[in-house]
């Protein structure tokens, strides 16, 4: 019976885990939030004012560095379709003492006909 119970809470505390939600610091910024899930990075924009799902990876990002109390991962993803070539650069810190995280994501856009490449920082809480 304690097996049960203890396997129950297990299973339990590892779908609390299994899922973090950053959204932007920034009310009016470009990407309201990201989502890290079950081997997935969902990246959400502001589309006509309503927040849409933009792009959906099956990748999240990996550890590279694991000192001063820091956990850091980061990945960078890049699509393109006929307008343009998009680049995603996403980092975030967990700050083992106090188990807080902050991510940030720069997101460049280089057009394919003459207009000028843009490059967004986003600042990124978990909540």
């Amino acid at each position: 019976m304690k097996k049960l119970f203890v396997l129950t809470l297990l299973f339990f505390g590892f779908l609390s885990h299994a899922q973090l939600v950053f959204k932007n610091r920034d009310s009016k910024g470009a990407l309201p939030k990201f989502i890290i899930k079950n081997g997935d990075t969902e990246i959400y924009g502001k589309l006509g004012g309503k927040i849409n799902l933009l792009e959906v990876f099956d990748q999240v990002p990996e550890l590279y560095d694991n000192r001063d109390g820091k956990s850091r991962y980061k990945m960078t993803k890049t699509t393109s379709d006929n307008i343009a070539r998009r680049t995603y650069e996403i980092s975030y810190t967990l700050y083992r003492q106090t188990q807080k995280y902050t991510a940030n994501i720069k997101y460049t856009i280089d057009f394919h006909d003459k207009r000028p490449t843009k490059v967004f920082n986003e600042y990124f809480d978990i909540n």
